[in-house]
C-alpha cells in the first residue's frame, strides 16, 4: 500500500505545472446577454450570475446578467444554467452530474439560500387575472 502512495505522488509531481489552455471570462457589457432565440411572445427572465476568473486574481468578481425565454427553458434552475452555457455564453462553468438531487454536485447559493440547482425551480412571473386589483394571484 505504501508503494502505491509513493508512486502516485511521483506521478503527480511529474505532471506539467502550467496548463496549455487558459480559461477565459465573458466580457461584461452594459446590456445583459440576450437569448438568441427569443421571439415576440416570449416570457423573458433575467438571471444575474456571480462571475470571477481564478486565473486573473487582480480582477474583481462581478455580477453578469443573462436574459432567457422561459417558454424554451425547463422549469429548474439547472435547466436555465445549461441553456445559458449552451446557447448564450460558453465560458460559464458549473458542476452537475445526476440532475435528480442525489449527488449534490450542483449545490449553489441561489437567491441567498444554499440549495441544489436541479431541485430549485426559478420563480415564475406572477399570474394576472383580468378584473383583479392586485397583479399577483
Amino acid at each position: 500500500m505504501a508503494a502505491l502512495r509513493t508512486s502516485s505522488r511521483l506521478l503527480a509531481a511529474s505532471r506539467p505545472v502550467f496548463r496549455t489552455q487558459m480559461r477565459t471570462m465573458a466580457t461584461v457589457n452594459s446590456s445583459p446577454a440576450k437569448d438568441p432565440a427569443a421571439g415576440p411572445d416570449a416570457k423573458t427572465k433575467t438571471f444575474h450570475i456571480y462571475r470571477w476568473n481564478p486565473d486573473e486574481p487582480s480582477t474583481k468578481p462581478h455580477m453578469q446578467a443573462y436574459t432567457l425565454d422561459l417558454n424554451k427553458t425547463g422549469p429548474m434552475m439547472l435547466d436555465a444554467l445549461i441553456r445559458i452555457k449552451n446557447e448564450v455564453d460558453p465560458t460559464l462553468t458549473f458542476r452537475r452530474s445526476c440532475r435528480e438531487g442525489i449527488c449534490g454536485s450542483c449545490a449553489m447559493n441561489i437567491d441567498g439560500v444554499n440549495t441544489l440547482a436541479c431541485l430549485c425551480m426559478y420563480p415564475s412571473p406572477p399570474a394576472t387575472v383580468p378584473g383583479w386589483r392586485s397583479s399577483e394571484v
